[in-house]
């Protein structure tokens, strides 16, 4: 059996620059918030089995394969969890998700907001 204690997810927020900076730097602020929060709930109170790693702010398809390839080469990263703040196209997304070949959970969800079907624990 897999001890999960031993490897980490990697938590990815995508944007776009076009945003500008104080509404990246507010993404960025979010994104830490949510790695907290779901950190927070880890370990032996049925939270995450695993270490969850916050990773800076993806913005266009170069920075998303380059990301999903080092989740590749990574033996910690046990899988890609990916939100997306504000509009993140899906096609800027294709050819790091084609190039990704570990498990992937995308987080529907507005910040500080509940996930449908998960007890809250969202910062309030």
């Amino acid at each position: 059996m897999i001890d999960l204690k031993e490897h980490e997810f990697w938590f990815v927020t995508g944007s776009q620059d076009l945003y500008g900076p104080d509404v990246l730097k507010k993404v960025d602020e979010h994104s830490k918030a949510i790695v907290q929060a779901l950190g927070q709930a880890s370990g032996d109170a049925g939270g995450l089995p695993c270490k969850l790693v916050w990773k800076p702010v993806v913005k266009g398809p170069d920075a998303i394969l380059t990301l999903m390839r080092e989740a590749n080469s990574s033996t910690a990263c046990a899988g890609v969890i990916t939100w997306m703040h504000t509009f993140s196209p899906s096609k800027m997304w294709i050819a790091g998700l084609v190039e990704l070949r570990k498990p992937l959970c995308h987080l529907h969800t507005q910040f500080n907001r509940d996930i449908p079907g998960t007890r809250s624990i969202w910062i309030s």
